[in-house]
Formats: C-alpha cells, structure tokens, sequence
C-alpha cells in the first residue's frame, strides 16, 4: 500500500493500496485472471523486504522489513467498510506502534476511488498533510489525478500537479502525463512517462489504487522524459514466470545500467 507514493523496490510501481473488495466492477475484462496464489513475499538477495498478509482476498497488512539486519521496520494496517472496501490505512514505526501516517479513500456511488486524503506525523504531531482526487472515462477508467497541499478545510490549500493518464482497452496504464501547477494556477507539463507490458499476469493489479500499478500486466519498460531538461531516463523490466504465469522474479535495469533482482513468493 504506498500511500505516500512510496516506490515498491520489486515494481517501481505507485499506489499498491489494498483497494481489492468483493465488488467487481460491471464489464470487467482482466486476461489473464489470477485464480489463486496471492503475493506474500518480496525477496532481494535472499533477504525479505516485504511481506503481505490477506484475510480471504483482501490485503490486511503489508510490513517493510531492514534488507542488511531483517528486522521489522514499518507495517501498514488497512480497515474496510461493510462493502469490503478500504476507508483507511495507517503506517506505523514497528518498534514503538508510533503513527507515521494516515490515508482515508472516500468513492462514488459507482464504487470508484474519487478522492484520497494523507496525513504525515513525527512523534504523534501531524507534519504535513494533502489530499487528491480522481476523474475517470465514461468507461470507468482513470483520466485524471489532482494532487493538493494541506487539507479540503484549509483556505490556503491549493492544487500543486496534476497527472493525465491513457489507458489501454486491456486495462493496460500506457502513459502518465505530470503538470505543475504555477502561482497562476496554469499547469506545465514537467514530465511525460511511457510504459509498454508483458502479457503475463501482474500479481499487484487487484490491490493497487487506480494507475500503472493496477494494470493487469507487468510493466516491462517504463520510459520517463523530463521536459524542461529535455532528459529521458528509461527503466528495464525483465521476469521470470511460472506455469500458471506468475512472475518469480523481476530484474531492474535502471537508467545508469545498474541491475537488481527481486524475487516474489506466493501463498499456493
């Protein structure tokens, strides 16, 4: 669940936020469907990074572990309403029980994320907080992400970015486009990110806030072109399946050629 747009080491991914319920959305495409096995370790040179506890199919905890000692460092807590969806998710210090942070998700009638509200503590006094919203298609998918400082309640607050979004007729996130947004209120496109994918079956797609992270398939090449720079920094995917399809590893080449390798585990 990266509630503060935390990079997952194994996907470079945003948003995985146990959003899963027993609702399925109406029209629903999802090929390949992942039937059983559910994520439950990420691994890097045999030491656990991540782990993910499900209660049925819905993700109920997710802890953050130190690669070098293998000590417990954060966990985040995930509680749903009576539709078995995600209201809130709470990080916090696995050493204390501290709060970190706090995420609440408010949806439409339809069922769909429209609006996420992120509070950051140190030592039990909130630091900073923010909020975003979410447009969608007529056909239920992402358009739009508004990402605002402080508070709904808080005069001052104003729209900081703003992500566009295309997406592919699989469900497939194919390009994000990043605004900033000036004293003005105009939005300038700082970035624009292209991804291209596997056909294979992405084991993060049910438990992931709307975006690249709920594509059905693993992204294999995400390619970022930073405008005022005129830079591109491009990130390289690679896997390893079982039979089912599952991905058994991913290997990372980033943009300096450096490489790591991530290792998934499953339930069953």
């Amino acid at each position: 669940m990266k509630l503060k747009n935390r990079i997952l080491p194994a996907m470079l991914f945003f948003g995985v936020v146990a959003l899963s319920s027993c609702e399925k959305q109406e029209n629903e495409t999802v090929d390949p469907t992942l039937e059983q096995g559910m994520i439950s370790h990420v691994m890097v040179d045999s030491a656990e990074v991540t782990s993910y506890k499900f209660s049925g199919k819905q993700l109920s905890q997710i802890n953050h572990y130190n690669k070098e000692t293998g000590e417990l460092e954060t966990f985040e807590k995930f509680d749903r309403d009576n539709k078995g969806r995600l209201y809130k998710a709470s990080t916090l210090l696995a050493s204390s029980n501290a709060l970190l942070a706090e995420q609440q998700y408010t949806y439409n009638q339809k069922g769909d994320l429209t609006k996420t509200t992120s509070a950051y503590y140190t030592g039990g006094n909130m630091e900073y907080s923010s909020y975003a919203t979410y447009e969608y298609s007529s056909d239920k998918k992402l358009e739009k992400k508004i990402v605002f400082d402080g508070s709904e309640t808080d005069k001052d607050s104003k729209a900081k970015s703003y992500i566009t979004y295309e997406v592919l007729p699989n469900g497939n996130y194919s390009q994000e486009k990043q605004y900033i947004i000036d004293e003005k209120g105009d939005g300038k496109l700082y970035s624009t990110t292209t991804y291209s994918f596997d056909s294979n079956l992405n084991p993060f797609h049910e438990i992931s806030e709307p975006g690249v992270a709920s594509s059905p398939n693993n992204v294999i090449s995400a390619s970022t072109v930073v405008h005022g720079s005129k830079k591109t920094y491009t990130y390289k995917y690679s896997y390893k399946y079982d039979e089912r399809g599952y991905p058994l590893s991913q290997t990372v080449t980033n943009p300096k050629g450096q490489v790591e390798t991530f290792k998934y585990l499953y339930s069953n």
